[in-house]
């Protein structure tokens, strides 16, 4: 009767380990617990070695992860993991905005240049690079159309001064010949050396004859 009670004990003693959940928290501390109630800034538990004892609140800031009894694993504070591309694309987006609204707003500080021997229908050309000057001329895209205006280019410069990349993103002349023809123009352009990569714009200002 005596070996009867103490197997079925140990069994009882073998289930209520199997069903105890584990909180490892922020600094790896593990605690052997019974969840009793998960919300999104807290969760409340008893430790499982005395569940008559008082219930805990322990914040979700400070779990690392939680493994529940049934196997499953809830990992908190991970976050996204993001890979240097996608931390170099968004640097380089603020960088382009910061640029955008320097070129808008703070028409001061562009560096301009009037070229005196360009195409007869492209008047007042400027480009935007702080902290490097330009090599050279810019390159003047070749344009036949109908339409006056501008079209503000944005590049991307290497170290060396060539430019690696070239977007449309403004002005006021909507003509595909003329965008084309500008950012086939803007990847001509040569600028001093730097240490980084560096963005800025360039501006062509279209006046038919």
């Amino acid at each position: 009767m005596n070996k009867s009670l103490l197997i079925f004990s140990l069994c009882c003693l073998s289930l209520w380990t199997m069903a105890q959940d584990i909180i490892v928290t922020t600094d790896a501390k593990k605690i052997d617990a019974k969840i009793l109630e998960v919300s999104k800034s807290e969760i409340k538990y008893k430790e499982i070695d005395n569940l008559d004892g008082p219930t805990f609140i322990l914040e979700a800031d400070l779990i690392n992860n939680i493994i529940y009894s049934n196997g499953k694993v809830v990992l908190y504070n991970q976050g996204s993991p993001i890979s240097h591309k996608e931390e170099t694309e968004k640097e380089e987006m603020a960088i382009r905005k910061a640029e955008q609204l320097a070129s808008l707003f703070d028409i001061s500080e562009t560096n301009s240049e009037k070229e005196e021997h360009i195409t007869p229908s492209i008047r007042g050309n400027s480009w935007n690079m702080q902290g490097r000057s330009l090599v050279g001329k810019l390159a003047m895209p070749s344009y036949d159309g109908i339409q006056e205006g501008s079209v503000i280019v944005e590049i991307v410069v290497n170290p060396t001064g060539d430019v690696i990349s070239a977007i449309h993103i403004g002005g006021t002349i909507t003509d595909n010949k003329a965008i084309q023809s500008s950012l086939n123009a803007a990847h001509k352009a040569k600028f001093s050396k730097s240490e980084n990569n560096q963005i800025g714009t360039i501006t062509y200002n279209f006046k038919l004859k």
